[in-house]
């Protein structure tokens, strides 16, 4: 029996999966979370001149690098040093450019990084009625600090909806997975992780897809589970400067084509979580891939299945709006994709 997200619809985002840019792993390696005005007017620039706008990465969210703290009336504002002018002419620069724009806080008293930021508990309302000033499009709600609850979490959406503004809500972790389902993330967000943080290791990309494949039909029109960030190409390089966009691979080529595939297959929304500024070959094989990014977003909506196993390989099959079918197959986990009819 289907199990189809019942999701709710905000106005519109998120009908089908979300392709777009997150900033964690970009700048050094991943954990180093940080970003800088400059280093995100320059991916917008590169999303454009590279091609990924126009295959429809319309979307660019910051993790908890914008490192926020609290002014004298209880407004979150951005760290200083790494946006001195603000966030706001970094939204308008984003928008200007095309895409859609994000922000990170967590459900609980801090952010994740260290603590070194204030999470929303207590300041749900504030929060989201800044957010929605600041015209941000989508916010990642992460569960770390103190006072983390589901609670938290539902009233956080009403917050945004309250607003009036259409705003995707992803859901970082939590409570709400059960046996029977993403239990209530489909209620009160567009987009919830499906397993703990994705890093730049093959064993790690398998849990992922393995967390995914799980319940491929637990996802569906304004409700997805996601795999996290993808790491095609390589997490940034340590030590690290903005200025000079890196790649530090930990996974080879075929690792990152596995991840690429199953993400397509799965109906993971495809957030890329490396340097977009400097697109290796494979980045370009992978991201700009017509295939890949026809199968992602087939209107079917119709999520992989292992189907099938031989000598200790699998496949991951979906069924396409065509009437074909798309297969992931996995010879050493080589990440190759297939589309039949």
């Amino acid at each position: 029996m289907l199990r189809a997200a019942a999701a709710y619809d905000n106005g519109g985002y998120a009908a089908r999966p979300p392709l777009g840019w997150q900033s964690w792993c970009a700048v050094g390696s991943c954990g180093t979370d940080h970003c800088f005005d400059s280093q995100i007017r320059e991916t917008a620039d590169a999303m454009v001149a590279n091609g990924m706008l126009a295959k429809g990465y319309e979307w660019i969210v910051l993790d908890d690098c914008w490192h926020p703290t609290r002014d004298q009336s209880g407004d979150l504002v951005p760290s200083p040093t790494f946006f001195p002018d603000g966030m706001q002419p970094v939204i308008d620069y984003v928008h200007a450019k095309g895409f859609k724009f994000g922000l990170y806080t967590s459900v609980g008293t801090e952010t994740c990084h260290g603590g070194w930021s204030p999470g929303s508990y207590g300041h749900y309302e504030r929060d989201a009625r800044l957010f929605a000033a600041w015209a941000v499009d989508w916010v990642k709600m992460d569960w770390c600090g103190d006072e983390r609850s589901a609670e938290g979490h539902a009233n956080f959406s009403r917050a945004l909806n309250a607003t009036g503004r259409e705003m995707i809500l992803e859901l970082c972790r939590g409570p709400y997975a059960g046996e029977n389902g993403w239990g209530y993330a489909p209620q009160i967000a567009q987009v919830w992780r499906a397993a703990k943080d994705h890093h730049d290791d093959f064993s790690n990309t398998l849990s992922q897809i393995n967390a995914l494949a799980a319940h491929p039909d637990w996802s569906g029109p304004f409700g997805w589970a996601y795999g996290d960030m993808m790491m095609t190409g390589g997490e940034g390089c340590d030590p690290y400067d903005p200025a000079v966009p890196t790649h530090c691979p930990k996974q080879t080529d075929a690792e990152y084509r596995t991840e690429a595939a199953s993400y397509a297959v799965l109906s993971s929304p495809m957030m890329v979580g490396t340097d977009v500024r400097n697109m290796t070959k494979i980045m370009e094989e992978l991201l700009l891939n017509d295939e890949l990014l026809a199968i992602q977003r087939d209107v079917a909506h119709k999520a992989a299945k292992i189907r099938w196993s031989r000598g200790g390989g699998e496949a991951l099959v979906r069924a396409l709006k065509d009437g074909g079918v798309a297969v992931a197959h996995s010879f050493s986990w080589s990440g190759r994709t297939t589309r039949r009819s």
